[in-house]
């Protein structure tokens, strides 16, 4: 039986200006529940990889909506729930990234998504009623 109990949730308007305020009412939580140093490092880069590519690919630019967020615990998982109304996302139609060949003829697209599920112990993408919805999950110390 999972167990969620919710922290906090607030919207913030889809600004680059933002991804510092987004990170550091995240990261008040999450060193409030004991991550260490490497953990909160994970933890604010894969936030704000995630919130960049909302503003980068979802809405494709700053200013045309906003990014959702909720903070909560779930068992034994930190978990920061990321929502937008940009366009549809589908993270299995991202291939993985080439991280062998030189970087002049390497594709750009999917080190976000790879970065995310290297750094976090969960990530889940989800679509519902119009909006997209990303699951980052941290064990808890």
């Amino acid at each position: 039986m999972m167990t969620t109990n919710i922290i906090s949730s607030r919207s913030f308007a889809a600004f680059y200006r933002n991804l510092a305020p987004i990170a550091d009412y995240a990261m008040q939580y999450a060193r409030e529940l004991g991550f260490d140093h490497k953990a909160l490092y994970a933890i604010e880069l894969a936030l704000d990889e995630a919130c960049a590519n909302i503003i980068d690919h979802g809405y494709e630019g700053e200013g045309k909506g906003s990014i959702d967020i909720e903070l909560s615990t779930e068992n034994s998982q930190f978990i920061i729930k990321v929502e937008d109304t940009g366009k549809a996302f589908d993270p299995d139609c991202i291939p993985d990234p080439d991280l062998t060949s030189p970087l002049d003829v390497r594709c750009e697209r999917g080190l976000g998504v790879f970065t995310m599920r290297k750094l976090m112990d969960r990530v889940e993408f989800c679509r519902y009623e119009g909006k997209n919805c990303l699951l980052l999950g941290k064990l808890l110390p």
